[in-house]
């Protein structure tokens, strides 16, 4: 009977366990549905998908859920927030799709120089300059929102032809093409049979910190700044970093 009774209760548990899972996974469909419904009514009819979601309603500090979406035509990929009332409360689709034109930039200048490479951009802006307007071009923003610098990631496939040189240049042609402004860039390298994974799933983020990094297996990282002048490493310390040499953290 003890045993009849132990089955019982955890054929019970299992269901109401498999019934919670259900239930949650009926929730996140209904808020992502919500997401995308809203993000469309504020860019004029432009679709959207939900990647993922992250912070929930009712935890102890949050009383909005998160998510990271990609916009359907384009792919640029940004973080939202909705509130309990349904209202999209902030979102980065307008950044994010300036940045994307940056990104392209340097890893075609990248390209050029024999580095296969993947990189998430920003402008880092110290003073408040407005609002900034979906579907303006890189220029444009430069103009009006005067960036002092740009920061970002980048992820660079290991490679015998990866030379300082070759980084230096990619990077100040970049420098150049954005009206002089630094570049602040922070560099892993990844090795080769790892590049197309990592490099896919870095392409699927809406932002990126270095704790992104922890469980990868990368050879080195290191941060470089590079304005109209060079870098502020010379050419013999980044082949060296760029081979996998010490991680020099800055």
């Amino acid at each position: 009977m003890l045993i009849k009774l132990g089955k019982k209760a955890t054929f019970l548990l299992m269901a109401i366990s498999i019934l919670s899972l259900t239930g949650c996974g009926s929730l996140n469909k209904i808020q992502a549905k919500q997401i995308e419904e809203k993000l469309s009514e504020m860019y004029e009819g432009e679709k959207f998908e939900v990647l993922a979601l992250g912070n929930r309603f009712g935890t102890r500090t949050n009383d909005y859920v998160k998510a990271n979406v990609k916009e359907v035509d384009s792919g640029v990929i940004f973080s939202a927030k909705m509130n309990t009332k349904g209202e999209i409360i902030a979102d980065g689709y307008a950044i994010r799709k300036v940045s994307r034109q940056l990104e392209e930039l340097l890893n075609k200048n990248l390209e050029s120089e024999g580095i296969s490479a993947s990189s998430m951009m920003q402008g880092i802006v110290s003073t408040d300059t407005g609002e900034i307007e979906v579907g303006m071009s890189l220029d444009d923003y430069i103009a009006k929102h005067k960036p002092d610098f740009f920061g970002g990631y980048i992820v660079v496939k290991e490679s015998p032809n990866n030379t300082g040189a070759a980084l230096t240049k990619a990077l100040q042609d970049t420098v150049h093409a954005v009206q002089n402004i630094e570049i602040r860039i922070n560099v892993w390298v990844i090795p080769k049979e790892n590049f197309d994974k990592i490099a896919t799933d870095f392409s699927q983020l809406s932002d990126v910190d270095n704790s992104w990094f922890d469980d990868k297996d990368t050879l080195s990282n290191f941060l470089v700044f590079v304005n109209s002048k060079g870098a502020d490493i010379d050419e013999n310390e980044l082949n060296q970093l760029l081979q996998g040499g010490d991680k020099k953290f800055q």
